[in-house]
């Protein structure tokens, strides 16, 4: 598993290079887990970047997943949609919730 630090905020102006980051670490591995920092500012265009590259991920058999999934996420997620009929499959990679198969 390759592990990708994410330290800089989940906003428009970083993501780019998380973009790349998250590539490039795919690269390397089939498992990607991004570590963010606690309190982590976060944005919609953050928040895409992560559902598109987790969305990609699976659809070619790859994995990514949030080593620390917080609360931080919620508001944008909830204000995005994201939570609107979301599944167990959403809720734990986003939160750890739901019951794990």
């Amino acid at each position: 598993m390759r592990r990708v630090l994410v330290d800089a905020a989940l906003v428009v102006r970083n993501v780019a290079g998380l973009r790349q980051s998250i590539l490039d670490a795919f690269e390397e591995d089939d498992a990607v887990t991004l570590d963010l920092v606690e309190d982590q500012a976060v944005d919609l265009c953050g928040v895409q970047l992560i559902e598109a590259a987790r969305r990609q991920a699976q659809a070619v058999g790859k994995t990514l997943s949030l080593a620390h999934p917080g609360e931080a996420f919620r508001p944008v997620l909830e204000a995005a949609g994201f939570l609107t009929e979301a599944s167990e499959d959403d809720l734990r990679f986003w939160f750890l919730e739901g019951s794990v198969q």
